[in-house]
């Protein structure tokens, strides 16, 4: 069944953690599935640190407030069309609450684009709208480690919206709306092997080399003035997701479908 179907009814929402043997065998199954697209293109290096930054963060947030040991949702879902509900999984990158109670989700962008970062708020959104179908009250937190030298323009409109808070702020019992924390990677050394540390130089190249392409490409199309696309007409019976669009090349496989749930009846189960 495609990634893409909408899902009718949502229920049995619960915490597990990484080790959870149904997790586990989930991600068993997605990895097999994959090996038959072939081999992968060579990853760039911002790829392949992204996990330990997402774990250094990790650790770097637990010194702040108390994290849960389960960090994934596990749901089953009705697909519109189907008889029978799936058992799917989303993973999360940090999870703050108490006894087993979730209160905050905290979304890790290790990132030199200010577009993928704001995809964050629409992850931590999913999450939080999933989680809030059986707890009472869930905020989102998109943590943002920037792979490039140098500060994100602030007058750029993308953080408009956005309200910058810091680790002391997180002791406040509610958070503004769309809040963002920046972590610089001087403060994630601790956590960070040398190992670590060599690739992150490297990554953050490619985020500098990454940041002038884009700059580059806008002052061309600034020189351009292109006239505006023309409007077209929705396509009829479409489904509108909540939150944004994934990264481009995010997994469409069924296992990955719920970073993409429509959720319209998400409280009619248990």
């Amino acid at each position: 069944m495609s990634a893409r179907e909408a899902i009718h009814r949502v229920r049995a929402i619960q915490l597990v953690g990484i080790d959870d043997p149904g997790y586990l065998s989930a991600m068993a199954d997605q990895a097999l599935a994959h090996r038959h697209y072939g081999p992968k293109e060579e990853q760039s290096a911002t790829y392949h640190v992204s996990g330990r930054v997402e774990a250094a963060a990790r650790a770097w947030l637990s010194a702040h407030v108390p994290l849960l040991p389960e960090r994934v949702i596990a749901a089953d879902v009705l697909y519109r069309d189907a008889r029978a509900y799936e058992r799917l999984y989303l993973e999360l990158d940090a999870v703050e609450g108490r006894d087993g109670i979730p209160s905050r989700v905290y979304e890790v962008k290790f990132t030199s684009n200010l577009a993928a970062m704001r995809r964050g708020f629409g992850q931590v959104a999913r999450a939080v709208r999933l989680l809030e179908a059986r707890y009472d009250r869930v905020e989102g937190v998109v943590i943002l480690v920037a792979a490039r030298r140098g500060d994100f323009d602030r007058e750029d409109p993308r953080l408009a919206d956005l309200t910058s808070i810091t680790a002391g702020d997180l002791a406040a019992p509610s958070l503004p709306v769309r809040p963002l924390i920046e972590i610089d990677l001087g403060d994630l050394g601790p956590h960070l092997a040398p190992e670590d540390l060599a690739l992150l130089e490297t990554a953050r190249n490619e985020g500098d080399a990454n940041v002038t392409a884009r700059e580059e490409r806008a002052a061309r199309a600034a020189e351009e003035d292109p006239p505006p696309p023309p409007d077209r007409p929705a396509r009829p019976g479409a489904t509108l997701a909540f939150g944004e669009e994934a990264e481009p090349g995010e997994d469409e496989s069924p296992f990955a479908v719920l970073r993409k749930l429509t959720l319209p009846e998400a409280k009619a189960g248990p």
